[in-house]
C-alpha cells in the first residue's frame, strides 16, 4: 500500500540523532534557509514602487480599483466576476489599514483625499511578502517529500526566479494564487503522510482558497482528491476524511467568495465569459504548450527538461513515488490546463514554477548523491562542495536575469514620462482620453480622464464632444489615422531598450 509508515526503527534512530545534533549544526541549517529568504525579500523589495502611479501593471487597476470601490461604498459585492474575490478582499483590507494609518499620521482626512500611490505601495508590499512566503512553502515541501537539500535548492531557485520575482512586484492575483496552490500541495503531501482527518480538512481549505483567488487555482482540488483516493481508498474512515476534505474546500470557498452564491446569476455570467474566452481556438502560430515551454525556458534552456527528468526520476523510484505524487500531479495537471487554452500570457504559468523548482532540485540532488559512488568523490566534504557548485550553476542564470530586470524597471517608462509632460504642459482639469495601455491614474494628477480600452471603440466625433486631448498608446497605427489627424500632435515618445512602455502620442482636439 502506498504511504509512509507511522513508525520504524529508521525513523526512531533518525529522531534520536536529531536530538543529539550539535547546536552549531542547527544554526547552520537555519542560517541557510534564512539567507535564502533574505535574498528573496531583497530582490522583491528592490524597485518595488517602480511605475507607481502612472505606469502600474497592465491589470493592477482591475484589482486595486475594485478594492477601493468596496472601501468607498461598503458594498462587498464585486459585481464583476472575471476575477474571484479573495485577492480583491485581501487588498481591500490592506487599503483600509493603510488609510487608517495615513489618517493617524495626518496624510489625509477623508477617502476622497487618499493618495493612490500610498495604496499601491501597501498592496505591493503585501504581494512581495506573499512571494517570500511562497519560497518558504517550497522549502517545506522539499522537506516533506524529499530531503533538506531538495528543499534548499528548490527554495533558492524560486527566490530568484525571474518570473516569480517580476510578478511579486505587482498587486495582482498571480502571486497569491501561486502561494495558495503551493500551500495546497504541501498540505496534501502532509495529509498523505499523516493520514489524519484534520490534515485533509486543511488541504481542502487551501484548495478552496486557491480557487477563490484565481479560477485556475481550481487545479489544486485535483491534487487533494487524488491524495485521498490513493491513500484512503481502503481505509475504514475514508468517508470521514472525504467529508472533512469537502467541508474544508466548500467552507473556505464560501468564506472567500460569498457572492458566488449570494449573486449567483452575475457569478455564472462572469465565470462563463472567462471560460468562453479561454476556450477560443488558437489563431495560428506556435501551440500554447510550446509558447509556455519557451517562456519557462527564457533564463535557462535546460530548466524544463530538467524538471521533466526530475518527474520521471521520482515516479520511477518506488520509495519516492507516493511522496512526490502531489508535486508531479499538480505540475502535470496545471500544464495540461495551460496547453489546452488558446489565451496565452506568461504569468499564467506562475503556479507551475514552484513545482518545477522542486523537480529540478530532485534530479540535481540525485546526481550529487550518485557522484559519491566515485571513490575520489566519496567524502562528505567533497559531496557538499559538489552540491554547492551545482546549486550555484542552477541559480545563477535566474539571479542574473532577475537583477537585470529590477535594475531596468527603475527607469521611468514611456507612460511615466508622458504623465509628467501632461502635468507640466496641459492645464489641470483638462479632459483627457486614455487607452487601457496608456498612463494610469491621470485623474490623481488633476485631469478629467475618459477611459477606454481602445480609441477605436468610438469615432472621432464622439471624442470631440467629450475631451480635449487624445492619448494614443497603440503600437499598430494603421487604424488610427483619423485620430492622429484630429488635431495637432503635441507630444510623441517611443520605447527603447532602457525605456520600456508603449509608443505614445498626444493629440489636441480642435
Amino acid at each position: 500500500m502506498l504511504g509512509w509508515p507511522a513508525w520504524s526503527p529508521g525513523l526512531r534512530s533518525s529522531a534520536a540523532a536529531k536530538a543529539f545534533t550539535p547546536l552549531g549544526a542547527h544554526a547552520r541549517k537555519s542560517a541557510a534557509i534564512a539567507s535564502i529568504l533574505f535574498i528573496a525579500a531583497t530582490v522583491r523589495a528592490w524597485s518595488l514602487l517602480a511605475g507607481v502611479p502612472h505606469a502600474v501593471g497592465i491589470d493592477e487597476p482591475q484589482v486595486i480599483d475594485r478594492a477601493l470601490r468596496i472601501m468607498r461604498t461598503g458594498d462587498w459585492n464585486t459585481h464583476l466576476f472575471d476575477y474571484p474575490s479573495l485577492v480583491i478582499y485581501l487588498y481591500t483590507g490592506v487599503s483600509i489599514v493603510r488609510f487608517l494609518l495615513g489618517a493617524a499620521g495626518g496624510e489625509w482626512s477623508s477617502l476622497n483625499t487618499v493618495k493612490i500611490g500610498a495604496i499601491y505601495a501597501a498592496a505591493r508590499l503585501v504581494g512581495a511578502c506573499i512571494g517570500v512566503a511562497t519560497v518558504w512553502l517550497v522549502y517545506r515541501i522539499g522537506l516533506e517529500v524529499g530531503t533538506r537539500r531538495t528543499g534548499l535548492l528548490a527554495a533558492a531557485q524560486l527566490a530568484v526566479h525571474p518570473m516569480h520575482v517580476r510578478e511579486s512586484h505587482f498587486a495582482l492575483t498571480d502571486v497569491p494564487v501561486t502561494a495558495l496552490t503551493t500551500l495546497t500541495v504541501l498540505l496534501s503531501a502532509r495529509a498523505g503522510r499523516t493520514r489524519a482527518t484534520i490534515d485533509y480538512a486543511w488541504a481542502g481549505a487551501a484548495a478552496g482558497l486557491a480557487a477563490a483567488a484565481k479560477y485556475n487555482g481550481i487545479v489544486g482540488i485535483l491534487v487533494v482528491a487524488a491524495v485521498w483516493l490513493v491513500f484512503e481508498r481502503h481505509a475504514p474512515d475514508r468517508w470521514m476524511k472525504a467529508g472533512a476534505l469537502i467541508a474544508g474546500l466548500a467552507g473556505a470557498f464560501v468564506i472567500a467568495m460569498p457572492y458566488a452564491f449570494l449573486d449567483l446569476p452575475h457569478f455564472l455570467d462572469g465565470f462563463a465569459a472567462q471560460l468562453a474566452r479561454f476556450a477560443r481556438p488558437s489563431q495560428g502560430g506556435d501551440a500554447p504548450w510550446l509558447l509556455y515551454v519557451k517562456h519557462l525556458s527564457l533564463s535557462a534552456r535546460y530548466w524544463v527538461p530538467a524538471a521533466v527528468a526530475g518527474a520521471i526520476l521520482v515516479i520511477a523510484r518506488p520509495r519516492d513515488r507516493a511522496r512526490w505524487m502531489p508535486v508531479v500531479l499538480f505540475a502535470a495537471a496545471y500544464f495540461y490546463v495551460l496547453a489546452t487554452h488558446a489565451v496565452v500570457f506568461g504569468r499564467y504559468a506562475l503556479p507551475i514554477v514552484p513545482m518545477f523548482c522542486l523537480l529540478t532540485a530532485a534530479i540535481a540532488v540525485a546526481l550529487v548523491t550518485l557522484a559519491r559512488r566515485v571513490p575520489a568523490l566519496a567524502s562528505s566534504r567533497t559531496e557538499q562542495a559538489i552540491f554547492l557548485v551545482v546549486s550555484l550553476l542552477m541559480v545563477a542564470p535566474f539571479a542574473i536575469d532577475s537583477v537585470q530586470w529590477v535594475r531596468n524597471v527603475r527607469h521611468p517608462d514611456t507612460r511615466t514620462i508622458t504623465a509628467e509632460w501632461l502635468k507640466h504642459q496641459v492645464p489641470s482639469g483638462a479632459r483627457v482620453v486614455v487607452e487601457n495601455s496608456g498612463p494610469t491614474y491621470l485623474d490623481d494628477a488633476g485631469f478629467r480622464v475618459i477611459g477606454t480600452n481602445l480609441l477605436r471603440e468610438h469615432p472621432v466625433g464622439w471624442y470631440r464632444d467629450r475631451a480635449d486631448y487624445l492619448v494614443v498608446s497603440a503600437g499598430d497605427l494603421g487604424a488610427y489615422a483619423q485620430y492622429l489627424g484630429a488635431g495637432p500632435l503635441l507630444f510623441e515618445i517611443a520605447p527603447t531598450a532602457e525605456r520600456w512602455g508603449p509608443p505614445i502620442r498626444i493629440v489636441k482636439l480642435h
